[in-house]
């Protein structure tokens, strides 16, 4: 009997174990928005679920998580977010306290932006006209964002040299995309961009790029600013105007046929967002892809 004990002692530790090892194999990480979700993936090479916040189609400066999402992110190790859109700011008082929230503009000069929404930085510096959250645009924002991630994962898994080659390898491509970037901008002589919702903020204050935003303060021009962006796109001779996804595309017809602009359908919320980036200065350059 004492041996038979034994052994369903032995057993039941083994199970034990096993159970242990596969809940633990496969961790949850949130993040808010989707660009986050590959950067993440990434630097800890799909070893974690992802969760986003924000699903596919929706706006992030409008959303509100569910409380099944909130449940769930309150149960994750890590949430990484911007730290700049409406709902980031609010988790930290909407979670339980165990979750690391990682704000990933850290080290990052935030810019001001057309904006309909007013946002509040986390040192508190108020801004009327809003900060414009977009730093996922910019490869060189992105660099920052990458080693601020990293940073994070590093104080929990401290011994998984893997994911310190990861983010050197992403850090890598990523300043091989600026050079990219800057060189075409350079060539093709950019100086001016033409957008619908200006997402790209940051990007066109990297490469000496004036963005202009067609819709201003979440509104539509009226005929007199209608005007006006025509004749600035036909001065400037500008080939490309940008919109989302998100936003019906004859917001900007209007503009593209007047001036003899091709519209490009490009998405800041693409969870290949180097590849998008690349899309972007190809598309503004008049660069075949």
């Amino acid at each position: 009997m004492r041996k038979i004990a034994i052994f369903i002692l032995l057993i039941s530790t083994l199970v034990g174990c096993t159970h242990e090892n596969q809940s633990t194999n496969k961790k949850t990480i949130f993040v808010t928005i989707t660009p986050l979700k590959s950067i993440i993936a990434e630097i800890t090479c799909n070893d974690f679920e992802i969760e986003v916040f924000v699903p596919k189609g929706a706006s992030p400066e409008t959303y509100d998580p569910t409380a099944k999402q909130l449940t769930a992110a309150s149960d994750a190790q890590m949430l990484f977010s911007t730290g700049l859109i409406n709902f980031e700011q609010q988790l930290t008082s909407r979670l339980d306290g165990t979750t690391e929230i990682v704000d990933l503009s850290q080290g990052i000069e935030v810019l001001a932006g057309c904006c309909s929404h007013n946002h509040k930085h986390k040192h508190n510096h108020s801004h009327a006209h809003g900060i414009d959250p977009h730093i996922w645009t910019s490869p060189r924002a992105l660099q920052t964002m990458v080693r601020t991630a990293h940073s994070a994962i590093k104080r929990h898994y401290p011994d998984s040299a893997k994911y310190d080659t990861a983010a050197d390898n992403l850090i890598a491509r990523l300043e091989a995309l600026d050079r990219y970037c800057e060189q075409s901008i350079t060539n093709a002589g950019i100086k001016e961009m033409m957008i619908y919702h200006p997402a790209y903020t940051y990007y066109a204050h990297d490469y000496g790029i004036d963005q202009i935003a067609i819709e201003q303060d979440g509104k539509d021009p009226s005929p007199r600013q209608l005007t006006t962006l025509v004749e600035r796109a036909k001065s400037n001779d500008i080939e490309a105007i940008l919109i989302q996804p998100q936003y019906d595309i004859n917001k900007v017809r209007a503009i593209a046929d007047e001036c003899g602009a091709e519209i490009v359908v490009t998405d800041p919320l693409s969870e290949d967002i180097l590849l998008e980036i690349r899309s972007v200065t190809n598309k503004i350059c008049n660069i075949n892809e």
